[in-house]
């Protein structure tokens, strides 16, 4: 086998690893893993997804890889946490009495422990909150915030909005906070110098690796930093136009297990 490209390998899941039924195929997947373990290449979950939602799709192999959750503000490897961001309460505080001058916007906040959001939420926003946060707690109101350390925050609203929201956000709160596409209709609010490439750099410096060593694959907004950053990547297909234009490569559509076909090319 000819010298690879990479030593690392990043993904994210909904609408790159995934395909639109949130699946994989975990046979392939199973062979792929086994002949990175082999050969000491590194094989890591970089999502704006909750923890605890990611490893529900890796039970049989979660000790065996890394996740860069939450767009990179919760970091782990092989079950040992190796970073966390720490948003100010204060902020936080401010922040959600900015949201709750809008009705139509739908807060999540997002923590270590779970994630949280209101009791009077509609019954359909609380469904999607739940599919996407395997840990999730209603709250009768923010004013007094759980006992958590918190990550970040997410909030859903009419797609129509979401561009002239997050512009409203970084506007008012560019100090503090960013607004990135989260993707599934969700606008992440992260710390504003986190993002999944510096997530990665944080995870990949504690394995004696850079983002150079890294092939990344990608399909939205959210995942712009990190196929710009990383030494060879791919954006889907079916993948946003942003994505595209930052990656190396396209890779085949999510729903043809576009990541694994192309990770077969390298290793199989």
């Amino acid at each position: 086998m000819n010298q690879l490209p990479f030593k690392a390998v990043a993904v994210d899941m909904d609408g790159t690893f995934l395909d639109d039924k949130k699946q994989y195929n975990k046979t392939l997947f199973r062979a792929l893993l086994d002949k990175m373990n082999k050969l000491g290449i590194r094989f890591i979950v970089s999502s704006g997804n909750q923890l605890a939602t990611l490893e529900e799709y890796f039970i049989e192999t979660r000790n065996e890889i890394a996740f860069v959750a939450e767009n990179g503000s919760y970091i782990v490897n092989q079950g040992k946490m190796i970073h966390h961001d720490n948003l100010n309460p204060d902020d936080i505080n401010a922040i959600l009495a900015f949201f709750a001058k809008y009705p139509e916007v739908h807060p999540i906040l997002c923590g270590i422990k779970s994630a949280y959001i209101l009791a009077d939420e509609p019954e359909s926003f609380k469904q999607h909150a739940a599919f996407y946060h395997k840990k999730l707690q209603i709250v009768k109101d923010f004013n007094q915030l759980p006992d958590d350390i918190f990550l970040m925050l997410t909030c859903k609203l009419p797609d129509e909005e979401t561009l002239q929201f997050t512009d409203l956000v970084n506007q008012k709160f560019n100090k503090i906070i960013y607004a990135t596409s989260g993707g599934n209709g969700f606008i992440d609010f992260i710390h504003p110098e986190t993002n999944k490439a510096a997530g990665l750099e944080k995870l990949l410096n504690s394995m004696d690796l850079t983002l150079k060593d890294l092939i990344a694959f990608g399909d939205g907004g959210n995942d712009v930093e990190m196929l710009n950053a990383a030494g060879l990547s791919y954006a889907m297909e079916n993948g946003q136009a942003v994505a595209k234009k930052a990656a190396d490569k396209i890779a085949p559509n999510n729903n043809d297990d576009g990541v694994l076909r192309v990770l077969a090319e390298y290793l199989l």
